[in-house]
């Protein structure tokens, strides 16, 4: 069974014309009408004029089909391949995998096992890669891709690469069964049959090809069962077990009968000759050979005159065209004589008309003028009386551009200094790199001060063993209101840990979230609903572990090259959270082997650009640290900075939000 998708259409076209075209030509197709490639040229050349490059990709994948079915088959793939590269330039990945694979099944059925097998492989690729891009994969992607590991597996068995061809119908197989695609699945397991027939292991070959019937059975398909009950009498046949190889052949023989599948019961009519042959009923096998030349020549003939009346229809078809082309022609001559003689008409009286509207306009004109300097002098004596009144008003308003100019001095100035400040609160980055053994610190706010900030306590004193405590947190907003937040988070972290001498992660996130709804008196009606997200961990030197605790952000860790993503609770700090459990500690031991551990604000995969606008997202951030980790501190924080600039600047977008990325290795 080959699955092939057809001719594929670039849908929801905003122009009319364009979708009148396509559907005007597929008619034209499917009747093999040579005024195909009369309309496939006019959609070509419209979508050219649009700049619709599927449309234009569509207009030479309906000329490539007609070329292919007319015998044309150089033209044919011509076209076809063209409108492959226009596809694959506007990565329209459904149309690209559509393509090869309609490809893959023309050599498929011509037996260039090797080309059909080049295509079908492109075109699964194709699929994959419009599924990775994909915010959501949809379950016609997923039968598509299963279709395409089906058709792989049937080139490989046709070529008599078995073992192969096993491999793509086992994988096509579990995702038909994944996701329910019952119709794969049946093909699946039919080809699974030939396959085991072909390495000869004839039981496996039966019961593979008995399910699949199960399968047809239920869809009531009714040629699918003449095909399979046939193969399934065959097996029966080769594996000696003559009483169910002839119930199964009679079976389909009686089903050919009332399909008039004439095709089915040749096959069938052999193949019980043999079997009774085998079976020493040579009464019996005489019936059923005698009735196998009749039914095939029967079949001689009607394909011989199918091809008479093709070749007839043909010439009638293109005759008829011929003459309403003359015909045509001859309309639009007449038409274009009569058209000379009654535009000369019109001329002449245009002529006389023209003539007699411009003495009168001309006159109008005339009188006009006198009317129309008598106003203008009117108005320029306003327009000076305005002057005047602008002049003042100009020299009122450079007052006010002078004043708000100097308050936008004083608003820079108090910002630039805020900066300062905020600069002044944040740990000093080499008194951090002393406390691990590399450090990244990717640090990057959106304005000249952040919502962000990171936070390191220094080794702790007063405590047994040797301990340090560095957090990365996002509070709410960004900016100067973002700023504040930071510089009361930084403040109460100081009082908690070196005041409180309190270092369990999870029980100062929990004073924190308290100490913050007090200072900002959010249990008041009037108090101010803002907060923060954290990671703050708690590294013991002495015992060679890392404590982590996580208010609604997600942090990661690698060993052994193994990334290990960990979700925050389901709590931020601060504001009138109904969520009252209690924060969870998550414990990393680094006795063993080196582990790198990584906290993150939201801002860096929240950023819009890339080829589509979109956001950066939580998938493509991981998967970039999962490429970037074991390379040195300071060459990770150049590539996060040049992917980052790379992804914004491809829309020429703003940065969205402060980032912030610390990561360090123990």
């Amino acid at each position: 069974m080959l699955c092939s998708f057809g001719i594929s259409l670039a849908e929801n076209t905003p122009k009319a014309d364009i979708a009148s075209l396509k559907d005007t030509s597929l008619k034209h197709l499917n009747l093999l009408s040579d005024s195909t490639l009369f309309f496939t040229e006019r959609l070509k050349q419209l979508a050219l004029d649009i700049g619709d490059k599927e449309a234009e990709s569509f207009s030479y994948q309906l000329s490539g089909s007609y070329f292919l079915k007319k015998g044309e088959i150089t033209k044919g793939f011509e076209n076809t391949i063209k409108a492959l590269h226009i596809s694959e330039e506007i990565k329209d990945w459904p149309d690209v995998s559509t393509i090869c694979n309609n490809i893959g099944v023309y050599y498929f059925r011509k037996r260039d096992y090797k080309k059909a097998l080049e295509y079908y492989l492109k075109g699964l690729e194709s699929i994959r890669s419009g599924m990775y891009e994909a915010d959501e994969i949809t379950l016609e992607q997923r039968r598509h891709e299963v279709s395409m590991l089906l058709n792989i597996g049937e080139v490989y068995m046709k070529w008599g690469h078995n073992q192969l061809g096993l491999k793509y119908e086992d994988e096509a197989y579990v995702s038909a069964i994944k996701y329910n695609f019952k119709e794969e699945e049946a093909y699946v397991l039919a080809i699974k049959a030939q396959i085991y027939a072909n390495l000869g292991e004839m039981e496996e070959a039966t019961a593979y090809i008995n399910e699949a019937l199960l399968h047809f059975e239920v869809f009531d398909d009714q040629y699918a069962l003449c095909e399979y009950k046939l193969m399934s009498a065959e097996y029966y046949f080769m594996s000696s077990n003559l009483e169910l190889a002839r119930k199964q052949a009679l079976e389909v023989y009686e089903l050919a009968k009332s399909l008039e599948a004439m095709f089915f019961i040749k096959d069938v009519c052999e193949l019980l000759a043999n079997i009774e042959h085998e079976d020493n009923n040579w009464k019996a096998a005489y019936h059923y050979v005698t009735e196998f030349n009749e039914v095939k020549s029967k079949i001689d003939n009607i394909e011989i005159e199918t091809r008479v009346e093709k070749i007839k229809s043909s010439y009638e078809s293109d005759k008829h065209i011929s003459e309403i082309y003359s015909l045509k022609l001859e309309k639009e001559y007449n038409e274009r004589v009569m058209n000379d003689q009654e535009k000369f008409i019109y001329v002449l009286v245009i002529i006389f008309v023209v003539s007699g509207i411009f003495i009168y306009f001309l006159y109008r004109f005339y009188k006009d003028l006198k009317v129309a300097y008598q106003k203008i002098s009117d108005k320029n004596f306003k327009i000076e009386i305005q002057a005047e009144e602008i002049a003042a008003q100009r020299d009122h308003l450079q007052e006010y551009v002078e004043l708000i100019d100097s308050k936008n001095r004083r608003i820079s100035a108090g910002v630039n200094y805020a900066t300062r400040i905020q600069n002044a609160s944040l740990p000093i980055r080499s008194n951090i790199e002393k406390l691990f053994k590399e450090l990244v610190l990717f640090y990057k706010p959106r304005d000249l001060v952040s919502g962000d900030f990171y936070y390191s306590s220094g080794m702790l004193e007063g405590v047994e063993d040797e301990m340090a405590i560095i957090a990365c947190s996002d509070c709410t907003g960004h900016g100067v209101p973002g700023a504040f937040m930071s510089l009361i988070g930084t403040g109460l972290l100081n009082e908690i840990i070196k005041v409180k001498h309190i270092t369990s992660p999870k029980d100062i996130l929990e004073n924190l979230h308290l100490q913050l709804q007090k200072t900002l008196k959010q249990h008041e009606s009037y108090g101010v609903q803002d907060g923060m997200d954290i990671s703050i961990a708690l590294i013991n030197y002495t015992k060679k572990k890392a404590v982590v605790s996580s208010a609604k952000n997600s942090w990661l860790y690698y060993q052994n090259g193994r990334q290990f993503v960990m979700k925050g609770d389901r709590r931020s700090i601060g504001g009138m959270d109904l969520n009252s459990s209690s924060f969870n500690n998550y414990d990393v031991d680094f006795s063993k082997e080196e582990t790198f551990i990584y906290f993150y604000s939201d801002g860096y995969q929240d950023q819009l650009g890339g080829p589509n606008n979109k956001k950066f997202l939580v998938k493509r951030f991981r998967q970039l640290m999962e490429e970037i980790h074991q390379y040195p501190a300071q060459e990770q924080e150049k590539i996060l900075l040049n992917r980052f600039e790379s992804w914004r600047k491809q829309q020429n977008e703003t940065q969205t939000d402060d980032i912030l990325v610390l990561g360090f290795k123990l």
